[in-house]
């Protein structure tokens, strides 16, 4: 959420492209994203759940906090537009697309034969919640601050979320056992 929100212009500022070219690049990730998900069955042999939402937290990690340290055209960067290409490519590709969907298929196992639906519906609002509050601080920090202290927020908040991930691993392993 919160890079969607200010993606466009970023790529504008750090990148000098055209809006719809970025959100070509934003797009053909996205599709490569659809890939990934659809091998989530194979990728499943090989990686726990656990493994997966780390790896994908991962990968989305050092795909945003790539774009932390460039400086806008405005003073005088000139950032290779692979670079843009590579970091969505991390985020939106690769890494959310393994970490969300191995997250739901932890979380139902998690759940097991209680009411899926209903919890599931709960997870997804939190899910919403997050896709609501993310976009607000994100335009805040961007106001008050840049765009790269943004990237460097959202980087601390997914290192934290998988040390929580990598710390509670016994514990998400047997209750989805």
């Amino acid at each position: 959420g919160s890079f969607e929100t200010l993606g466009i212009s970023f790529a504008q500022s750090h990148f000098n492209l055209e809006p719809e070219t970025a959100g070509m690049i934003v797009s053909a990730n996205g599709m490569i994203g659809v890939i990934a998900l659809l091998s989530m069955g194979q990728l499943g042999k090989y990686f726990t759940d656990i493994q997966m939402i780390v790896g994908g937290m991962t990968v989305c990690a050092v795909g945003i906090i790539s774009f932390s340290a460039l400086q806008s055209v405005e003073d005088g960067a000139d950032n290779a537009t692979w670079k843009y290409f590579l970091g969505i490519f991390m985020i939106y590709g690769v890494g959310y697309p393994i970490g969300h969907t191995a997250v739901i298929g932890l979380f139902s196992k998690i759940v097991g034969r209680r009411a899926q639906g209903t919890l599931q519906g709960w997870f997804a609002s939190a899910g919403s919640l997050a896709r609501i509050l993310f976009p607000i601080m994100s335009g805040y920090i961007a106001q008050f601050d840049d765009i790269t202290t943004v990237f460097k927020v959202l980087f601390g908040i997914l290192a934290l979320s998988n040390f929580f991930v990598a710390v509670s691993s016994p514990t998400l392993t047997a209750l989805s056992t």
